[in-house]
C-alpha cells in the first residue's frame, strides 16, 4: 500500500471517529428525588438533534440498539451559554448499576454508568461533602485545586456528593463552562459517575443558577429527602433566601414530621452560623431560627461552607448561659456537630476559634462521611495528593486508600464518631 493511501486511510478513520462522537459534553449526574429509584442525567448539547439517553442494567458498551430502554430529555434550558439537557430516569431498581450512552443525530457519547442508592437502612452509605470550588478572580479555564478535589471523588467513589455552593467566583458563563469542564474529573476511568446533591452559595446570583444547571426540583433550592430507606434524612437549606418565615416554617414542619422516623439527620447549607474566619460575619438569623430546631429535633451533623477553612466542632447546643461562647455550649450527649467550612478549591486562614471548636485549619479538603445504623463517622481529607492515590474498590468502598492524607482532629485521632442519642 502506498504512503499516500495509508495517509488517506488514517485520515478517513480519524474523521469517522470524530463524526461518530455525539456532540455533547459537560456531563453531570444529579439527585433530584429518591435516588434509590430515580436519577437525573444532565449534559450540554453542543450541536446535533434528537438526543436520547439509552440505558440498561446490562452493559452494552456504545451499542445503542442493544440497550433495553431509551428516553428523550424531560427538560431543555439554554443557560450560561450551554444548551442544558436533562433526562429524569424513574422506576429504577435500588442498589443496581445502570449503563448509559447519549446519542444524537451526530453520533454517540462514551459509555457511562452509575449505581442507584440502596433503599434499605441495613446498607452503609459513603458521602463526600464540601463546597467553595471557586477561584478568587475572573479567570476562566482549569482550576487546579478544584480539579484535585474533583479527582478525589473518583478515588473515594462515594454514593453521592453533597455540594455546599459557591461553584464559581463571578457566576459568568465562561466560569460555569470551566466549572463543568473541571467536573468531568469526577468521572472515573471506567466511566463511573457520582451524583451531586446541590446547594446554592452566595456567588450564585440567583436560585435559577442551581435550578437551570442542575435541574433541582425546588425553585427555592430548599428540599429534603431520605437515603437508604429511613437510615438518614438530609436537608438542603438556602442561606441566600430569607431565613425566617417560609423556609424556617417548612424546616420546622418537616423535622417535626420526620425526625423520629429516621435513624440520622443531616443538613447542608452555605453560610456558617459562627464562622472560623475573621472576614465572615456571624449569622444571627440562622442561629435564632435554625440552631434551636437542630437541637430540639436531634440534627446529628451540619455541613457548612463559605469561609474556605476546615473546622470540626464538639457537639454543641444553643445556650444563653454565661458559659456560652457565640451562643453555644458543648453538649456531648445531645448536641449537634458542625463541620466545614468549604475549601474545595480556595482557602483562607482559619483565624477564629470558640470554646467548642475541636480543631480548625486551612487547606483544600472534603469530608468523607460513612453512615450506618450504629454510627456516623467522618474524616477530613486533604485533596492535594488525589492524583497519586489508587481508587477504592466498589465492593470495599469503606477501605481507606493507601496514602490518603487525613487531617487529625486531635493527636492520633483522624475520624469523628457520632453515636446514637441516649
Amino acid at each position: 500500500m502506498s504512503y499516500q493511501r495509508i495517509l488517506f486511510s488514517s485520515l478517513f478513520l480519524l474523521l469517522a471517529v470524530q463524526f461518530c462522537k455525539a456532540a455533547t459534553d459537560k456531563y453531570r449526574l444529579i439527585i433530584r428525588d429518591d435516588p434509590a429509584y430515580n436519577m437525573t442525567i444532565g449534559w450540554n448539547q453542543i450541536s446535533g438533534t434528537d438526543a436520547r439517553v439509552y440505558y440498561d442494567s446490562v452493559d452494552h458498551g456504545v451499542d445503542t440498539e442493544a440497550y433495553a430502554n431509551s428516553q428523550s430529555p424531560d427538560r431543555v434550558v439554554s443557560y450560561k451559554s450551554m444548551n442544558n439537557h436533562f433526562v429524569r430516569l424513574q422506576g429504577l431498581k435500588p442498589d443496581r448499576a445502570y449503563y448509559f450512552v447519549i446519542a444524537d443525530s451526530e453520533g454517540r457519547s462514551q459509555r457511562f454508568w452509575f449505581k442507584t442508592l440502596p433503599d434499605s437502612p441495613d446498607k452503609r452509605l459513603s458521602i463526600v461533602a464540601g463546597g467553595d470550588s471557586r477561584r478568587n478572580n475572573a479567570q476562566v479555564g482549569p482550576h487546579e485545586p478544584r480539579i484535585s478535589s474533583n479527582i478525589m471523588v473518583t478515588k473515594l467513589r462515594p454514593h453521592f456528593v453533597a455540594f455546599g455552593g459557591d461553584y464559581t467566583n463571578n457566576n459568568t458563563d465562561g466560569q460555569w463552562i470551566s466549572w463543568f469542564d473541571d467536573w468531568q474529573y469526577t468521572i472515573g476511568d471506567d466511566g463511573r459517575m457520582f451524583p451531586i446533591l446541590p446547594t446554592r452559595g452566595n456567588h450564585e446570583r440567583s436560585n435559577e443558577d442551581v435550578v437551570n444547571l442542575f435541574d433541582v426540583a425546588s425553585p427555592d433550592v430548599v428540599y429534603a429527602m431520605n437515603f437508604a430507606g429511613n437510615l438518614v434524612r438530609a436537608y438542603t437549606l438556602n442561606t441566600l433566601n430569607p431565613i425566617e418565615g417560609k423556609q424556617t416554617d417548612w424546616l420546622r414542619k418537616d423535622l417535626a414530621e420526620n425526625h423520629d422516623k429516621v435513624t440520622w439527620r443531616l443538613a447542608q447549607y452555605h453560610h456558617p452560623i459562627a464562622p472560623h474566619q475573621r472576614s465572615k460575619s456571624y449569622k444571627v438569623l440562622e442561629y435564632t431560627h435554625w440552631a434551636p430546631l437542630f437541637y430540639e429535633y436531634g440534627m446529628d451533623l451540619v455541613i457548612e461552607c463559605d469561609s474556605h477553612v476546615a473546622k470540626v466542632t464538639w457537639p454543641v447546643k444553643p445556650s444563653e448561659s454565661e458559659d456560652a461562647d457565640a451562643g453555644f455550649i458543648r453538649d456531648d450527649e445531645n448536641g449537634t456537630i458542625y463541620t466545614g467550612e468549604g475549601s474545595w478549591g480556595l482557602t483562607r486562614v482559619a483565624n477564629v476559634s470558640y470554646d467548642w471548636t475541636r480543631r480548625k485549619g486551612s487547606f483544600n479538603q472534603v469530608k468523607w462521611i460513612f453512615i450506618d445504623q450504629e454510627k456516623i463517622e467522618f474524616r477530613t481529607v486533604k485533596t492535594e495528593n488525589a492524583s497519586n492515590l489508587t481508587a477504592v474498590n466498589d465492593d470495599d468502598r469503606f477501605d481507606l486508600p493507601v496514602g490518603l492524607d487525613i487531617w487529625e482532629v486531635e493527636k492520633d485521632v483522624k475520624e469523628v464518631v457520632i453515636n446514637p442519642r441516649k
